[in-house]
């Protein structure tokens, strides 16, 4: 165990030289943000880990470390950036896409593998509702500094994000459940238990966020320091009680975030700098979640070949699921009472790429599940091809948006 700590050492060392390397890069050469380079970088680094003898070792998403460690920091890192005050305009069509755009999304992927597969019914949707879940964060980067996307269209995009993987995993436990569990099914247990389990999240998170404040409010002081550990432990401390009471854990952070709300204090210095310790936190865990996805894929699917029918299924479904969701609802999806324009409707579509949620879901699932190889190395598929494609798409629609 010794004999590791040197190497590990190392490893972290060429890591972060690494991602001067990748940031310089993707800088000079903005086709992709500094994200997907890292992904790539991952994705490099697992096939050469697993096609030769160089003695690197292989790096696979553990699932549970995906869930525990990484997700409750990136959500309360996205939402902190939010004012409960301008989330307002967009709440509406944000809910409307993360909850309802999903169950369509579900339905179409659910049915296509049904279908044309030959997948039972619920595990199809299983898989349905775990790819629907998105991570903006491929092309999130390519807004910064850019006036052609407006703050609404910003908080839109991040904020159905967010609320989609609350009610993806919230859904994907409730299916698991009645796939894997001895229970009969019990529509209206099911249906009380969909319930509690987000407005639960909800009012749990929402405490916490106004306890943190109030405990803020006594001490009298808003030292960086001190705002930022009582702001990771309100961020992991929320995640975890809601899990135990069994409600989302990620609908718990996303409350606690709001309610602890970003109000700006009068020391503006000890502000900023709780800013940037969040901002390296957000950046740091997203690059090394993005580079583990990357490294993960060649050990994860080297078991199982897509047939070329497969293949070119997934990224139609890939494609059409959230297309045709989005859609649907469009005509509903108002912000400040204006009916999304093509170009936002088109943003948001391509904003929704697939991220290490996905993977670690289907990774949770038994070991013994029949779908489970089927399902990781089609998501795997899906969530690559949006990472890269997707923000390269969305340069373009933000380029005609500047016109």
């Amino acid at each position: 165990m010794t004999e590791s700590v040197p190497a590990l050492v190392t490893y972290a060392a060429l890591g972060w030289v690494a991602l001067n390397a990748i940031f310089f890069v993707s800088e000079r050469w903005m086709v992709f943000s500094d994200i997907i380079w890292i992904l790539l970088a991952g994705l490099l680094y697992g096939w050469i880990a697993s096609s030769s003898n160089t003695g690197l070792p292989e790096l696979v998403l553990n699932p549970e470390i995906v869930l525990f460690v990484f997700v409750p920091l990136l959500i309360f890192a996205s939402t902190k950036k939010m004012c409960l005050f301008h989330f307002r305009p967009i709440l509406l069509p944000a809910v409307l896409a993360g909850t309802l755009g999903i169950v369509i999304s579900m339905l179409v992927i659910g049915g296509a593998l049904y279908l044309l597969l030959g997948v039972e019914w619920l595990p199809a949707l299983l898989f349905g509702v775990i790819i629907s879940a998105t991570d903006p964060l491929a092309v999130s980067a390519l807004f910064k500094g850019n006036e052609a996307v407006t703050e609404n269209q910003k908080l839109l995009i991040e904020g159905e994000s967010i609320l989609n993987d609350g009610f993806v995993v919230t859904v994907a436990g409730i299916l698991a459940l009645l796939i894997f569990g001895d229970e009969n099914f019990d529509a209206l247990q099911t249906g009380f238990s969909f319930v509690t389990h987000i407005f639960g999240a909800l009012i749990c998170g929402a405490l916490l966020g106004r306890v943190a404040r109030w405990v803020l409010t006594l001490m009298h002081t808003s030292h960086y320091i001190l705002t930022t550990n009582i702001t990771l432990a309100l961020a992991y401390g929320s995640f975890v009680l809601a899990e135990f009471l069994h409600f989302s854990g990620i609908l718990a952070v996303f409350a606690a975030a709001l309610a602890y709300g970003y109000k700006p204090d009068h020391d503006s210095k000890n502000r900023e700098s709780e800013e940037k310790v969040w901002e390296y936190l957000d950046y740091a865990a997203n690059a090394l979640l993005f580079f583990l996805l990357g490294t993960s894929y060649f050990t994860l699917t080297s078991d199982s070949t897509l047939p070329v029918f497969y293949t070119v299924l997934a990224l139609i479904l890939l494609f059409a699921a959230r297309f045709i969701a989005l859609g649907t609802l469009k005509p509903v999806m108002r912000v400040e009472h204006k009916v999304l324009s093509t170009d936002e409707f088109w943003l948001l579509n391509f904003s929704g790429a697939r991220g290490a949620v996905s993977v670690a879901l289907i990774l949770l699932l038994p070991s013994t599940f029949e779908y489970q190889s089927l399902f990781l190395s089609m998501a795997f598929l899906m969530i690559l091809v949006s990472l890269i494609v997707y923000p390269l798409i969305t340069v373009k629609i933000i380029k005609r948006m500047t016109q």
